[in-house]
């Protein structure tokens, strides 16, 4: 089987389109499929009558034109055949048949990847969480995956490579192509310290359906996805919710519930997504087998690096608080913690020290104190009774 069959396969059914699956069942080899004709088209038995026409309509010389342009541009074409295409993909629906990449192919497997996504509209505090969640990502020794965009998404991968990470730009254009524009040297950092990869032809332009289509890939290659900001109706909440069909782990940021880009990771940790409030806390999600190998006492050197100040003290123990009755109607874990709460501020760390209960298990307590007006956050984000 030939690398040109496999991209014309990818051009002939068109990025996204499922009938890929149906066509490798019955026709494990392209060029067998493309040799077919007409009864390979019959044979695979869900082809309707559009994709059947441009089936016909595309030449073996149009994936050929592509592959060529490709590496003139200095990209590798994949095949999902190939040792480096990103083996998560291959368990997801309508798994691109090539992709393009442009930088080092064998950072396209490192584990674990997770995706961090976000809104274009980037606050000040969702390019603070950004940094901080794919910066530890990126020092752990974590792949950091993301879709190039403005705001998160050019957060996340800056964030990465100042960690000394590896990162991965899935690109809703060709290979050739940047969206947007403003991103090329950004582009070339990525290529230069991780990969750029597409699925579509290598010069073809950026378009708005394009990008669902893309997302599929950025939470498909991923062990799970991280929404760092989001509206309620975006294309991040489309890559949770792939993500969630996927059966990929999905991490939200609780923030404001008031501002209009906290809207979509409410709702996300209202479907069950995983409050995050740093790397170590997806990182701990995930099994041994993808984080034995990882360096989480670089998330912690970080965080002492940012505070110098930090390395002079002497932690001291923290007084055990003087229970008090929380107000009905509280989960469990939220009554746990409003219990050890007063006007001292506490941060998630000691409020779990003081409770015994999980990262994780904190912050949706937390969050759902917050939501119902009985706490307030203060400076770094700590917590006070309100």
């Amino acid at each position: 089987m030939s690398l040109e069959h496999w991209a014309w396969l990818g051009i002939a059914a068109q990025p996204g389109n499922k009938i890929v699956d149906d066509i490798l069942r019955v026709f494990p080899d392209p060029e067998e499929f493309f040799l077919s004709g007409d009864s390979g088209i019959e044979k695979v038995g869900t082809i309707n009558s559009r994709d059947a026409l441009r089936i016909r309509a595309t030449s073996l010389d149009v994936a050929k034109r592509a592959v060529e342009t490709a590496e003139n541009y200095g990209a590798k074409v994949l095949t999902k055949e190939s040792e480096f295409y990103p083996q998560n993909l291959l368990s997801i629906e309508s798994a691109p048949p090539v992709l393009y990449v442009l930088g080092d192919e064998t950072c396209l497997n490192q584990k674990p990847a997770v995706a961090v996504v976000g809104t274009r509209r980037i606050s000040e505090y969702g390019n603070k969480m950004a940094k901080i969640i794919a910066g530890g990502l990126g020092s752990a020794g974590a792949l950091v995956v993301s879709g190039m965009a403005l705001g998160i998404d050019s957060a996340a991968h800056k964030a990465c490579l100042s960690a000394g990470g590896k990162t991965v730009a899935v690109q809703g254009c060709g290979i050739c192509k940047t969206f947007p524009p403003e991103n090329v040297e950004l582009k070339e950092l990525i290529a230069a310290n991780g990969a750029v990869i597409s699925e579509f032809v290598p010069d073809e332009e950026a378009r708005s359906s394009f990008f669902p289509i893309r997302n599929r890939i950025v939470s498909g290659m991923s062990l799970g996805v991280c929404v760092v900001e989001a509206a309620a109706r975006s294309g991040t909440s489309i890559t949770a919710n792939l993500a969630f069909d996927q059966g990929r782990k999905v991490f939200a940021v609780p923030a404001d519930v008031n501002r209009s880009t906290s809207q979509g990771t409410f709702r996300l940790l209202r479907s069950g997504a995983i409050p995050v409030a740093d790397a170590k806390d997806i990182l701990m999600e995930f099994g041994e087998e993808y984080t034995s190998h990882l360096s989480f006492e670089k998330i912690q050197k970080r965080k002492i690096e940012k505070n110098p100040e930090a390395k002079n003290e002497r932690p001291e123990k923290a007084p055990k608080p003087v229970k008090k009755a929380p107000p009905p109607g509280l989960s469990r874990n939220a009554a746990e913690i409003y219990s050890v709460l007063d006007r001292t501020p506490k941060s998630s760390d000691e409020i779990s020290d003081l409770t015994n209960l999980a990262s994780s298990a904190v912050a949706v307590g937390l969050t759902e104190l917050e939501l119902l007006g009985l706490i307030v956050p203060v400076s770094g984000r700590r917590f006070v009774i309100a």
